[in-house]
């Protein structure tokens, strides 16, 4: 059984590829068996060979299909599926099996009408018998015959797989040029189903022309983008995929002409099973001295690189099926328990993957160049598909804990690429480093990117922003004046709300003024970001105040964007600063105008209200509650309605 074919289908797939291929084995292993077939096979391979060469079909007729019966009968007396075939049929299995072979090659007459599954699994035997037969016959040994008989074969999907595993390198190497050279237009590389026009790739190519390439992986992802949405045609997707497997140095000289990088991007798809491999490999061979590319080759890499990452996320994924034991039954558990073998061994391989793809494109692209690969993966949270998301959080983890070990110089930090994730690493990176320089130049970093348009933020606590905001207050801390240092950050956002010159009415300042507080509030998580309990306490009434003055003061509502700094400084007194939960619980009840978002911060199960705090919240809420719930009612928001009772109900007042 071929090892990496668990790493070509996944489970669904191989509850028949795995059942399928051991009976192929079987059958293979069988001499007189194979000595039976082979006139039939050898008859078939001269039937193609002189169609192809008359450009016409063939007559069925002019094979004689062999008789096998009695020796399949041996063989697979015991198998289930045999069984049930005899039971149903009264017709020859040999003959039923031969002439639907023939059908699907002469005939094209598809499989899906197939009433027994054992005749797949004999077909695939035969696919693969044909394919050895095909692979030692030199006729077939041009580009030009072979892409005929892919049309001639295209209902068989085994042959092709083996045929592109067992065709000789010889062939390959005796005319590499016809391999590797590209005659045709773009539009004619791609498959008719998926393609565009000529007049899109004119387009195209005037477009990308005017890209600007300061940022190389900002260029490779324009240049790429909606390269899922086409593919090779079969023939330049064959060329592919025997190329890889045969001479990497000559699949580089065909991906190269392949000269757009939307195409050069879509050939990982468009080839059968490109392996991890063959990533690995592709990455060495290009940043090898000898190799020349007329593409930019700090593209292709990036281009390679990502591509890396999402086949290494998706057979992540794939494998971690086989942690779900309720799904091994009868008709699994043959490979079941090898799918958890091989999980196991994808892990530990993926983590020395990753190693051996940085270290190739450190060759080639500076680190802050790899940087911008890496950090613009961000973190996925908002789909149902939890396990799928965790996957791919653990994909981004283990490529930048990877790239942090294998990168320990500092690199230049330029707005122009700058961002929250590369902000997070950098912190990491230097957490217990005393540079101030460096320090100070991070904290100007960020603060000018929050500056930027380029700032987002959800207004949560998921990744990157948790991090961030920690990171955050981590930064402040280290300056030689942390309260200092915040007070300009807080005054720097501040929105002005009322006076001669308000703020328009515009959310983006709003959000960049929440997300600084935010930081600022988790200053309090570092102790060296205070001289002492008095100006720690000073710092966090000021802060307190600070926050619901520019919230009672704003023009419009705006307390859901001063919640979240006030909700940390929430958990601040409950779990750092709990000497000054009575002042902040006390002045939050009374200054905070937006009823719903006090509660919200206000009920939480770890940290119950003081009862002096509860008894001042009781009061108010004997004023405003029932005019709340009868004005979300009026508006038909019945979701906060339940969640006005339910916030009263955690409460417990």
């Amino acid at each position: 059984m071929n090892k990496d074919l668990f790493y070509k289908y996944d489970f669904y797939a191989l509850e028949q590829k795995y059942p399928e291929r051991k009976l192929a084995e079987l059958l293979g292993g069988i001499s007189s068996l194979n000595d039976s077939i082979m006139p039939f096979i050898s008859n078939v391979a001269d039937l193609l060979y002189k169609s192809i060469k008359a450009g016409e079909n063939a007559e069925v007729k002019d094979v004689d299909a062999p008789n096998v019966d009695k020796e399949l009968e041996k063989i697979l007396e015991d198998n289930p599926l045999y069984t049930s075939y005899k039971a149903h049929s009264e017709k020859s299995l040999s003959e039923f099996v031969f002439n639907k072979f023939l059908s699907r090659i002469f005939k094209k007459d598809g499989h899906y009408n197939e009433t027994h599954v054992i005749q797949n699994y004999i077909h695939s035997w035969l696919e693969n018998k044909l394919a050895l037969n095909i692979a030692q016959d030199s006729r077939f040994s041009s580009l030009v015959v072979l892409k005929s008989l892919l049309d001639k074969t295209e209902m068989l999907h085994g042959f092709y797989a083996d045929l592109i595993e067992n065709l000789p390198i010889d062939w390959v190497l005796n005319k590499k040029e016809e391999w590797v050279n590209i005659n045709v237009s773009p539009d004619k590389l791609l498959d008719a189903v998926r393609t565009y026009d000529k007049e899109f790739f004119n387009g195209y190519e005037n477009s990308i022309s005017k890209l600007p390439k300061e940022n190389l992986w900002g260029f490779a992802q324009e240049a790429t983008r909606h390269s899922d949405y086409i593919m090779l045609n079969h023939e330049f997707s064959f060329i592919s995929s025997v190329l890889i497997r045969k001479d990497i140095s000559l699949w580089i000289e065909f991906w190269d002409n392949l000269k757009l990088p939307i195409i050069q991007d879509c050939v990982f798809i468009s080839s059968l099973n490109f392996s991890p491999k063959e990533y690995l490999q592709l990455a060495s061979k290009l940043t090898d001295e000898k190799t020349v590319v007329k593409s930019n080759l700090k593209v292709l890499l990036l281009i390679v690189a990502h591509n890396y990452f999402e086949a290494s996320n998706k057979l992540t994924e794939r494998f971690s099926i086989y942690e779900d034991s309720e799904r091994k039954n009868e008709r699994n558990e043959q490979f079941f328990e090898k799918g958890i073998e091989k999980q196991i061994e994808w892990i530990e391989t993926k983590k020395k993957n990753y190693e051996n793809i940085i270290q190739s494109l450190k060759k080639a692209l500076s680190n802050s160049e790899i940087e911008d690969w890496i950090f613009s993966y961000r973190p996925r949270i908002n789909s149902r598909q939890y396990k799928p998301n965790d996957i791919y959080n653990s994909e981004i983890k283990l490529l930048t804990e990877t790239y942090k070990k294998k990168s320990v110089e500092f690199l230049s930090l330029d707005l122009q690429s700058f961002n929250l994730q590369k902000f997070n690493f950098y912190v990491e990176v230097i957490r217990h480093k005393e540079d101030k320089n460096i320090l100070s130049t991070l904290l100007e970093a960020i603060t000018n990117y929050i500056s930027s348009d380029k700032f987002f933020w959800d207004r949560t606590y998921t990744e990157p922003y948790w991090s961030a905001l920690k990171s955050l207050g981590f930064i402040i801390s280290q300056q030689d004046n942390p309260i200092q240092t915040a007070k300009e950050l807080i005054n720097k956002f501040k929105t002005i709300h009322q006076g001669w010159n308000p703020s328009k009415i515009d959310f983006s300042p709003l959000v960049k003024e929440s997300f600084i507080c935010s930081g600022v509030a988790l200053l309090f998580e570092n102790e060296s970001g205070f001289k002492g309990r008095n100006e720690k306490e000073s710092f966090f009434k000021g802060l307190t105040n600070h926050i619901l003055t520019q919230d009672r003061f704003s023009h419009i509502d705006s307390s859901e964007y001063y919640q979240m700094p006030l909700h940390l400084l929430f958990l601040v007194a409950n779990q750092i600063f709990s000497e000054h939960k009575e002042f902040f619980e006390q002045e939050l009840i009374e200054n905070y105008d937006n009823l719903y978002s006090l509660l919200n911060i206000l009920s939480n199960d770890k940290f119950p209200l003081l009862d002096q705090s509860k008894e001042q919240l009781q009061k108010r809420l004997d004023k405003e509650f029932l005019f709340l719930k009868r004005q979300y009612s009026n508006r038909n928001q019945k979701d906060k309605v339940h969640e006005l009772e339910r916030m009263l109900e955690t409460l417990k007042l």
